[in-house]
């Protein structure tokens, strides 16, 4: 079998919001969408001297030989994919894979769609081995995000994301390898009060309330320390989450439990408590909001 080993920059982007794009408009329509947008990341690949090699469902893998120039498609991708109903959910990965009968082998392939897995729709998580493949120049168009821990790998990576981004979202996976596995949870009918001042919010089984400072949020919380799209309370299998995305974090009191800071991880709430984004609900301009647990 032919097969080379190659050191380059691997990009897969993910196109997300198909579900419900089929369920609003019908198949036909939507399909149409949606290879449009997948057109239009394979010609952006294209135009920047990317090297397209497979799209598999809603995503597109690509390979380039400069950082800079995988780095440029991504920026144009991210752009283009920010009004309508479709949303992209990018990786990008810099290192050796193994070339061989059209497609790409190696680790850092499955580095790479872990990244893409990880974001939210509308990010961009870059690794820390692409942000050292980048001149000193373009370094400036990232900042670091945090430690991340991927399933299947021991050690944490140092992730980036585009400057321009606010952080707005991410990962589904605690950022310090912390796995809740969510099948154990027995099912029970409860419901999730959220009062933040004189707005009060109802959540029940499978619904959702958002936080952040976007006018699209259940409740939004018009602070510069907040992100536009900051946290999510929901209940699944009769336990009440908070799903937190921010960047600059959440404090989160439960009872007379000691204040704990959260940041990209999803934290079972228990009793009721405090929720502060981006600050500590002890300080003057904290905006809290107060959660109870009610069951029945």
């Amino acid at each position: 079998m032919d097969q080379e080993r190659l050191l380059a920059a691997v990009l897969l982007a993910d196109v997300v919001g198909s579900t419900p794009l089929y369920e609003r408009i019908g198949d036909d329509a939507a399909l149409q969408q949606i290879s449009n947008c997948l057109d239009a990341i394979r010609a952006i690949v294209a135009r920047h001297g990317g090297d397209f090699i497979y799209s598999k469902g809603d995503d597109v893998l690509s390979l380039f030989e400069r950082p800079e120039a995988a780095l440029k498609a991504v920026c144009e991708i991210s752009s283009q994919l920010t009004k309508g109903p479709l949303r992209s959910r990018i990786g990008l990965h810099f290192g050796a894979f193994i070339r061989a009968r059209g497609a790409v082998f190696g680790d850092v392939v499955n580095v790479t769609a872990r990244l893409s897995a990880t974001a939210n729709p509308g990010e961009v998580l870059i690794s820390q081995s692409f942000f050292e493949a980048l001149s000193a120049g373009s370094r400036g168009a990232l900042r670091l995000l945090d430690k991340m821990a991927f399933k299947g790998k021991q050690e944490l990576f140092d992730v980036y994301t585009l400057g321009s981004d606010d952080g707005a979202l991410t990962t589904h996976i605690a950022r310090r390898g912390t796995f809740v596995d969510r099948r154990s949870a027995l099912p029970r009918q409860i419901n999730l009060v959220i009062r933040y001042g004189d707005l009060l919010q109802s959540c029940r089984n499978n619904e959702f309330v958002t936080i952040g400072r976007s006018p699209e949020c259940n409740i939004v919380v018009q602070r510069p320390w907040v992100s536009r799209h900051h946290a999510t309370f929901t209940i699944s299998n009769g336990k009440a989450w908070l799903i937190e995305r921010s960047s600059s974090g959440t404090f989160v009191s439960m009872g007379t439990n000691q204040e704990v800071f959260v940041r990209r991880e999803d934290i079972l709430l228990f009793g009721s408590g405090i929720i502060s984004p981006g600050r500590r609900s002890s300080l003057g301009d904290a905006q809290n909001l107060h959660y109870e647990i009610i069951s029945g």
